[in-house]
């Protein structure tokens, strides 16, 4: 079942092109990453399909009403400030708002805060202030308040940016989980090794367009990582599973 399909989006900023003519369908159960150079267009492209920013083409969550469109996806920007000192759990509750009733929270919306908050692993914040908690942890808090919005797709960009590894990879298997349960993922990332290791298809983007859609081992060849990123790398499938490690910059 398709989740998103987005066909021929362009964007044009400032007399550019930001994106050119992108199509791709993401269906649930896939975690899909999204990576490129910086200022390839990753941002926009969340952006554009949620309807945040004016695009031709089409989106099928751009068509949906702002009210169908918060319970359809959820979307984590990359932006990680916490403005107001609330406790953890209310800003995860703020997840719900979609969700609500005349009568504010239910037991049903407590116990989707309570399940993103063990599921992030940061229960025991739930009564600290926001703003008093590390970078780290606040990135933790504000996906937490993606997952409680409970919605079938969610689009984070950078989500794993300025975690520990631990977290990074702790993240990842979040995303892993929610799609075996018939959720999408649509994440932009910049870690190669991350993308390698828990997405199930990558999407590439390099000057705008889409440059390549399939498999990790398929789209992480030698040919694209030299002509979009200018590396090389080692890319191996071992019995601990799929193994990613960037090497060297090339020359010019």
């Amino acid at each position: 079942m398709s989740l998103l399909s987005v066909h021929g989006m362009g964007v044009r900023r400032d007399g550019r092109d930001v994106l050119t003519d992108v199509s791709f369908d993401l269906a649930a159960s896939e975690v899909v990453g999204l990576i490129g150079p910086n200022g390839a267009g990753k941002t926009t492209l969340l952006r554009a399909a949620l309807g945040l920013q004016p695009a031709t083409g089409g989106s099928s969550l751009r068509d949906l009403a702002p009210a169908a469109r918060a319970r359809q996806a959820a979307f984590l920007p990359q932006s990680r400030e916490v403005a107001w000192p609330v406790s953890v759990e209310m800003l995860v509750a703020l997840g719900r708002s979609p969700h609500l009733g005349p009568g504010g929270m239910n037991a049903d919306d407590r116990a989707a805060v309570d399940r993103a908050l063990d599921r992030m692993e940061i229960a025991a914040l739930r009564h600290r202030p926001a703003t008093e908690l590390s970078g780290g942890e606040q990135a933790r808090a504000l996906i937490a308040r993606v997952l409680a919005q409970e919605t079938p797709l969610i689009l984070a960009d950078e989500p794993t940016a300025g975690l520990d590894p631990g977290a990074q990879i702790a993240t990842m298997e979040v995303f892993a989980g929610l799609a075996s349960e018939g959720r999408g993922i649509l994440v932009s990332m910049h870690d190669l090794g991350l993308a390698a290791r828990h997405c199930t298809r990558i999407l590439v983007v390099a000057d705008g367009r889409l440059v390549a859609d399939g498999a990790p081992l398929d789209v992480l060849t030698p040919g694209l990582l030299a002509g979009v990123f200018g590396i090389t790398a080692r890319f191996e499938v071992t019995n601990a599973g799929p193994v990613f490690q960037a090497l060297s910059v090339l020359p010019g």
